[in-house]
């Protein structure tokens, strides 16, 4: 079983790269490098973005289903949850640090103006700590924009032990 696994993480790189092309579409023309084919492909390839997180649930449920499903406790679910939150919580917290300094200083030093970000507030600040800040009517991505992925992640991880 473990070649199942392998064949689909190759699926996983794959569609990582389409994602990473389809943002460097803007340079690839620039260098010549984007003809007619390759721009339609890289035209949808946000949808790379969704072919990842099909097979990463796949993966995730082909791992976890096992030993979460002979009789869901809290105290597993508690160790599931904590375990994804430990893989993508560290490097999320101190790349939103990061992200809000350069945004800080931006505003401070160069010609952005903070008061017109209406997400430069200690509550935006605090559902991007937790995680939640996609979750609902009016998703806020201010403060480390591409951490909207990891938002929905986490509530997938916290919707999982449930559906199982």
């Amino acid at each position: 079983m473990q070649r199942f696994i392998g064949q689909l993480t190759g699926v996983r790189f794959v569609a990582a790269v389409w994602v990473m092309l389809y943002h460097f579409q803007a340079p690839l023309a620039v260098l010549g490098l984007l003809v007619p084919v390759v721009h339609e492909f890289l035209r949808v390839g946000r949808l790379g973005g969704d072919l990842f997180f099909a097979v990463s649930g796949l993966i995730l449920t082909h791992t976890y289903l096992t030993k979460i499903r002979p009789g869901i406790t809290w105290a597993r679910t508690r160790h599931f949850w904590w375990l994804r939150l430990a893989r993508i919580w560290p490097v999320h917290f101190v790349m939103l640090n990061v992200a809000g300094l350069a945004v800080l200083a931006q505003a401070r030093f160069g010609s952005s103006d903070a008061t017109q970000k209406d997400w430069l507030n200690p509550v935006d600040y605090l559902k991007q700590v937790l995680l939640i800040h996609e979750w609902g009517p009016d998703p806020q991505r201010g403060w480390n924009y591409p951490a909207w992925s990891l938002s929905m992640e986490w509530l997938a991880y916290l919707v999982f032990p449930l559906l199982v």
